[in-house]
């Protein structure tokens, strides 16, 4: 008797076991087989993905090459740049120092670094820890950027020449995505703990959580090995950079590299609030205000280093991250237990698609063809480009030549925030070299009357127009320059005077 029982009661656990893990192996192999043609249709390289629920780590695999050069395959362990991911990093150390009781998310930035300087002498006042981290400043999206990435600024430059830059709205009245705020926080990170951003995540957060091969420089993920290299396209065909653009000057922003594997661990860390094993290394309370909105973002909200959205009812935090040649999402869902890590060696809509898509399936929700439509979505932008170059070359007015000779248009700019730019004649052509930039180059190409285009050196810059105005006397004063296709860049910034 004893022994029928224990055979009915083994033959329902199996059921209840089959049950649970037989479906999730059948979604864990619709995801993958969804990966793999993916990344047939968008010729991507390289491309890892972790996926977590209830406490343990479900998938964890590598696909494809880190370098196209070489074949070397991707795996659970190869590092890739995760750009802006690094920025929730950055707001659960603030979040370990305010438990500490050694700042307060609304204390103003001055207390900490009384020389920190906004451009209106009010907001700089006024602006606090948790407005530098909520991209409430006032500032346009992306603006400055130009002033770190590709240049030789040291991160005290890049924050000192950062006063310069004009806000486009009024303070804490609209979302305008900061990248070099997050440097400063970052800067209030060392202020307060005697260490800076660097020693503080690998301390805190890498060591504790055992993420073994983590880093912050590109020269450490090189030397380690086993990384990601980047890619971009050229004439239709997928090739590799010629190198990494570093995030050095505002690292708080987004300088980690990391792997699948202990990006998991970071996640798990998340979903548990604060706790790793028997490590608490945030409280709840400030996991749970990290996870608050702070700034409405369309329909949206960012909290604090997080995106916040809703699916199904269901709160969804979500950060990306993009670098020249490199695209990340990391994505927690925490009602579901659930999270996710994807990191790719090429700029595309690929990690969009895959991240929807594993949501829905791992939500129970029938998936959408989220690749189909990212497809189509890349290629009514990349249309939107080839349509602004082509209008540009209908309103060209033909026939035209510049109003003065080409040696008076060489010489010295200077854009107050930036720096200097260098016009240099040669063999008859204008050449124009942004001096911070050593590979913002290029050949000045007449446009029509002052104006010129310039197709730049460096592979991730798109054409260029550039427009010179004259003073009174005649002579030319200044130029202005726009970049329509520009990813990142507000060249509309720049006004370069001229100076010698």
């Amino acid at each position: 008797m004893l022994s029928k029982i224990k055979l009915v009661f083994v033959s329902i656990l199996f059921l209840f076991t089959y049950s649970d893990i037989f479906p999730q192996q059948t979604k864990l192999q619709k995801i993958e087989s969804y990966i793999l043609q993916a990344m047939k249709d968008w010729k991507m390289p390289g491309f890892a993905a972790a996926i977590v629920k209830n406490d343990t780590v479900i998938f964890l695999k590598g696909f494809g090459v880190r370098d196209i050069r070489n074949n070397e395959p991707v795996d659970e362990n190869t590092n890739f740049m995760i750009a802006s991911c690094s920025k929730a990093f950055t707001t659960a150390s603030i979040a370990r120092l305010v438990d500490q009781g050694k700042i307060k998310w609304d204390d103003p930035v001055i207390k900490y670094l009384p020389y920190f300087q906004m451009y209106d002498p009010w907001v700089t006042k006024e602006i606090t820890i948790r407005d530098l981290v909520t991209h409430r400043s006032g500032l346009a999206t992306f603006s400055g950027d130009i002033l770190w990435l590709g240049t030789y600024y040291t991160k005290d430059e890049v924050i000192k020449r950062a006063q310069y830059l004009k806000p486009t709205s009024s303070f804490r009245s609209r979302y305008g995505y900061q990248n070099i705020l997050y440097s400063v926080a970052g800067e209030v990170i060392n202020a307060v703990s005697d260490t800076n951003w660097h020693a503080y995540i690998k301390h805190n957060f890498f060591e504790p959580l055992g993420m073994e091969r983590s880093n912050t420089s590109i020269k450490e993920m090189k030397e380690k090995g086993n990384f990601a290299w980047p890619h971009r396209t050229l004439n239709g065909n997928v090739i590799a950079h010629s190198d990494y653009y570093s995030v050095e000057s505002v690292a708080p922003a987004g300088a980690i590299n990391s792997n699948v594997k202990d990006v998991a661990r970071w996640i798990l860390l998340q979903l548990n609030k604060g706790i790793i094993g028997n490590k608490r290394i945030f409280s709840e309370y400030q996991s749970n205000e990290m996870w608050s909105n702070n700034m409405f973002v369309g329909n949206n909200n960012y909290g604090l280093g997080w995106f916040i959205t809703y699916k199904n009812g269901k709160r969804v935090l979500n950060h990306g991250g993009g670098m020249p040649g490199m695209i990340s999402d990391v994505t927690i869902v925490p009602e579901e237990k659930f999270g996710l890590v994807l990191l790719s060696n090429y700029e595309t809509g690929m990690v969009s698609a895959i991240r929807n898509y594993i949501m829905d399936v791992m939500m129970n929700v029938e998936p959408k063809d989220y690749n189909k439509m990212m497809l189509e979505n890349w290629a009514r932008r990349m249309e939107t480009f080839d349509k602004e170059n082509k209008r540009r070359e209908e309103v060209r007015v033909k026939n035209t030549k510049p109003s003065l000779p080409l040696e008076k248009f060489s010489g010295t700019y200077e854009d107050k925030m930036y720096g200097e730019a260098q016009i240099s004649l040669k063999e008859g052509k204008l050449f124009l070299q942004f001096i911070p930039s050593s590979s913002f180059r290029g050949e000045l190409k007449h446009y029509h009357f002052d104006q010129f285009y310039i197709d730049w050196e460096d592979e991730f810059l798109t054409r260029g127009w550039i427009k010179f105005d004259m003073n009174f006397k005649g002579e030319i004063k200044q130029f202005s320059i726009e970049v329509p296709n520009s990813p990142d860049f507000i060249f509309t910034e720049l006004l370069f005077e001229k100076v010698k």
